[in-house]
């Protein structure tokens, strides 16, 4: 029947990642050695209170609290420290696994501490940052790393025709404000439809199908990594995130800025940088002369589809977790 592998996921609404949604379903179609089980974790305050309590607590860090051995692998994929959906299975096995998104620098000194605390024997770092930093000043911590890029299934996307297309321009998601404010009136007075996030509708779309058909739908999608739209949360911390290969899988072209490791995953510049000095000119001009911009679309899309799937990011997990159980 294969080893017992254990997905842990939040029942919460307010927690639904399309990304770890997509990453799950992977793992299940691709379980091979495996026997694939999904655990949903209730919201628990008791469980965030403690969570909480040993991040102030540094002297609980070096423990190594056991229950009772059950077998199997714990797999849970998380947003920073969101350490509760380990309680209490991650001191039932020796064989938990991570995969981690937006690690910020303010949190790392308990963070990568309470890895040892949870028993974690490896975990996967969407960030290339966060893993360097990881590796080169936290030596002394037991749980072993990887850098594992954000990815995505490909049939959960979609794309229209260009001449199909009725969005000119899509920002959704975090929004570079200073940008934004530049192309609105441009794009405004030229009669083009530009959808974006406003104070009377924080949600752009009501659930993934709305989404994924306005993505479909769009011309140009903005992009820009978070240290540049919140550096007071990202700090440093540039990644390529989903939206980006959202926006490939969908055939838009991205208008945006490189996060620091973007460029090595495709080994070319698969955006249009912003000229802020020229943005609403700039705009104007992609659109009138979009068909240009063909080829580079076509060469992300099918990028995307040979590299930057799930399936080939399961590839390398699953390998590693098969060589430390």
């Amino acid at each position: 029947m294969g080893v017992k592998l254990r997905l842990l996921q939040s029942k919460d609404e307010e927690y639904f990642l399309d990304c770890i949604d997509e990453l799950y379903a992977t793992i299940e179609d691709n379980s091979s050695g495996f026997k694939v089980q999904r655990i949903f974790i209730k919201h628990s305050r008791f469980k965030s209170f403690l969570v909480r309590k040993l991040t102030g607590i540094p002297a609980l860090f070096k423990l190594r609290p056991k229950l009772k051995n059950l077998g199997g692998v714990n797999f849970v994929s998380m947003i920073s420290g969101d350490f509760r959906f380990l309680i209490p299975h991650a001191f039932t096995s020796r064989l938990n696994f991570i995969y981690m998104y937006d690690v910020w620098p303010r949190f790392h000194r308990w963070i990568f501490p309470l890895l040892d605390f949870f028993n974690i024997k490896c975990i996967f770092f969407s960030s290339k940052q966060v893993y360097e930093i990881f590796t080169e000043q936290y030596k002394h911590i037991k749980c072993k790393a990887l850098w594992i890029p954000e990815a995505l299934q490909i049939d959960d996307y979609k794309f229209n025709a260009y001449h199909d297309r009725n969005i000119d321009v899509l920002e959704f998601g975090r929004m570079y404000d200073e940008y934004h404010e530049l192309i609105k009136g441009a794009l405004a007075d030229r009669g083009k439809n530009h959808i974006f996030r406003t104070p009377d509708k924080y949600f752009l779309f009501a659930d993934k199908p709305a989404f994924t058909q306005a993505l479909a739908s769009s011309k140009i999608v903005i992009c820009v990594p978070s240290n540049i739209t919140n550096p007071e949360r990202s700090e440093y911390i540039s990644s390529m995130t989903l939206r980006y290969l959202q926006a490939m899988a969908s055939k838009c072209l991205i208008v945006g800025l490189l996060p620091t490791d973007m460029e090595e995953l495709f080994g070319y510049n698969p955006i249009v940088a912003i000229d802020m000095p020229r943005a609403d000119t700039q705009i104007l001009e992609i659109l009138e002369n979009y068909a240009q911009y063909q080829p580079l679309i076509e060469k992300n899309y099918q990028a995307v589809i040979a590299n930057h799937q799930w399936k080939n990011r399961w590839i390398i997990m699953k390998q590693k977790i098969e060589e430390m159980i």
